[in-house]
């Protein structure tokens, strides 16, 4: 009896014991490890998106900032200049063309009344503006004529006692219309109007010289078929480069 009891107790306990095995865990699906990696490059695509959104906005509003820089300062020039030029802004320069014949007589680099006016103004409103500014001088292609100087004839010698020789006044007008003349081609002319206008920033204005530079194009940027338009002065205004000695 008490053995049987006892192989009763026994078969209890180990079915008791087989019962309270944890269960087996389940094995992973494939599936959710690719879930997971799409949704790890999802994100990284929103991020980046994000950030191209951002950097987009911050150049559009730096490209906006510029523009309206630009169209302030070529409203300030345009009123500086009046009605002896215009102000144009392309490819991020603004450009200030001036009417030769108010700047300067014709044939010649010496500035007028009213020329040195009209840089006085333009020279104040340049002056604090920080850019690089090229003076280029421009001309029309009507060739300049040398002629060479006549030699003076001999005075004959008024002999004693005799009434001294008439003056022909003729040769005055002959002695002017051979003159040689100061301009060799429209290249020297061009240039020699452009340093005349960058002397005048530098001395009269009071324009760093490191900011200026004189330019020649003679006749050979022509932007009109009518060639008084193309006797100018351009002042080109362009992003100023930061110079280090080395």
């Amino acid at each position: 009896m008490r053995s049987g009891i006892a192989i009763a107790i026994a078969w209890f306990v180990v079915s008791a014991c087989g019962h309270d095995k944890p269960p087996e865990a389940p094995k992973p699906d494939p599936r959710v490890g690719e879930l997971e990696k799409e949704l790890g490059t999802t994100k990284d695509e929103l991020r980046k998106e994000r950030e191209a959104a951002e950097a987009l906005k911050k150049d559009d509003a730096e490209l906006k900032a510029k523009a309206d820089e630009a169209k302030a300062l070529q409203d300030k020039l345009a009123e500086a200049v009046g009605k002896a030029g215009e102000v144009t802004t392309a490819d991020g320069a603004v450009k200030l063309e001036l009417v030769d014949r108010i700047l300067f007589p014709v044939g010649e680099a010496d500035l007028t009344d009213s020329g040195r006016e009209v840089l006085a103004k333009v020279g104040a409103a340049l002056k604090d503006v920080d850019k690089q500014i090229w003076v280029q001088g421009h001309t029309d292609d009507q060739p300049i004529f040398v002629k060479k100087a006549k030699p003076e004839p001999a005075k004959p010698v008024a002999k004693k006692g005799a009434k001294p020789p008439a003056v022909d006044k003729s040769g005055d007008k002959a002695k002017k219309d051979d003159a040689v003349l100061a301009f060799v081609t429209n290249w020297e002319l061009s240039a020699a109007r452009a340093l005349t206008v960058v002397h005048y920033l530098q001395d009269d204005a009071k324009i760093e010289p490191s900011r200026l530079a004189a330019v020649a194009f003679g006749q050979y940027r022509p932007v009109s078929r009518t060639k008084a338009k193309n006797r100018r002065i351009e002042i080109v205004l362009y992003p100023r480069v930061a110079l280090t000695p080395k």
